[in-house]
């Protein structure tokens, strides 16, 4: 408070004046050391603040990524659990048709596999609710050409062709009736 002694030097209540003036100074006025220090913390919390936000945004973010994620996997467990019942079906079934089937061999592997998928669908069916299974198969392949025929005739070779004398080929022709060969 030099300065305000300096500049009040000479007038005549200098001291009543500097009294009064140091009380509203004191009451109303910040120092600047005082002002500077304050006005340093202010921003170390703004930025602090601002910190906090950005961190409370990117914390909601990392909860909606979250749920999302847990959504994800409750979805992909319900999958996995859905095709593991249906494989356990399709193995169920499968054994079925087998028995079904018997000893009977298909013609070729596609046409098990299609005669299978329409045993799938037909055991299901309301229609062939109580029937068994060999009813139900006989139902689809009945008429149609699915089995091997287990009598299909042999291919044999040729035997070639037989020559005959001339004495042979004219018994045998007398034999069949024909006119003999000169």
């Amino acid at each position: 408070m030099e300065w305000l002694k300096e500049a009040l030097k000479g007038l005549e209540n200098a001291q009543e004046l500097e009294k009064k003036i140091a009380e509203g100074i004191g009451k109303n006025f910040v120092a600047r050391a005082d002002f500077n220090a304050l006005n340093s913390a202010k921003k170390g919390l703004e930025a602090q603040l601002l910190q906090l936000q950005e961190s409370s945004v990117k914390e909601s973010d990392f909860k909606q990524r979250l749920e999302e994620l847990e959504r994800k996997i409750a979805e992909e467990k319900d999958e996995t659990k859905r095709k593991e019942r249906e494989a356990d079906q399709e193995v169920y079934l499968r054994k079925r048709f087998d028995q079904a089937v018997g000893e009977n061999k298909w013609r070729d592997e596609l046409t098990e596999k299609a005669v299978f998928a329409e045993f799938q669908n037909a055991v299901v069916m309301d229609i062939n609710k109580g029937k068994e299974d060999q009813e139900i198969l006989e139902g689809l392949t009945k008429d149609k050409n699915y089995y091997l025929n287990p009598n299909r005739p042999i291919e044999m070779p040729s035997m070639g062709r037989v020559s005959l004398t001339e004495v042979e080929e004219n018994k045998m022709r007398a034999l069949m009736g024909l006119t003999l060969k000169d």
